[in-house]
């Protein structure tokens, strides 16, 4: 019985994080698309695709830090909530918190630079989105895993 809890707790939570990081995937390709017109201007400017695609990373990569340190503020004071309630010993897996959060930037920057060379044509490359949805699927999965 108590097997059978935890892998319905695992396949929902599995499911919540990969709709959430394709949610988080849309939300900044549809983010950087709608800058076209900026991105057009500043190559006008004289910026090089290549500061421009670091442009793209950085504001990715800031994105992605705020929405990781925004979930990790908000789940010690979800812990210390339920602490509240029934106080018991609370062992913190920081190996666990580091992995994640170096795994979300890693797969965020591969994932983002790809998007950014093919940049005026990535939204419209079914490929790529439904790659770019398993490599998330993939370490979403292997997140939890670990």
């Amino acid at each position: 019985m108590f097997y059978q809890r935890w892998g319905i707790f695992i396949v929902v939570i599995a499911t919540l994080v990969v709709s959430t990081m394709v949610g988080v995937f849309n939300s900044l390709a549809n983010n950087i698309y709608s800058k076209r017109k900026e991105f057009a201007v500043l190559r006008a400017m004289g910026m090089t695709p290549k500061s421009i695609r670091t442009v793209i990373l950085s504001q990715v990569n800031l994105y992605i830090t705020i929405g990781v340190v925004c979930g990790i503020v908000m789940g010690l004071l979800v812990t210390l909530i339920l602490l509240l309630m029934d106080p018991r010993k609370v062992v913190i897996d920081y190996k666990t918190i580091l992995s994640v959060v170096v795994s979300m930037l890693v797969v965020s920057t591969f994932l983002f630079s790809y998007v950014s060379r093919k940049f005026p044509f990535f939204l419209g490359n079914v490929k790529v989105l439904s790659c770019s949805f398993i490599l998330i699927s993939c370490f979403a999965l292997l997140a939890l895993i670990i």
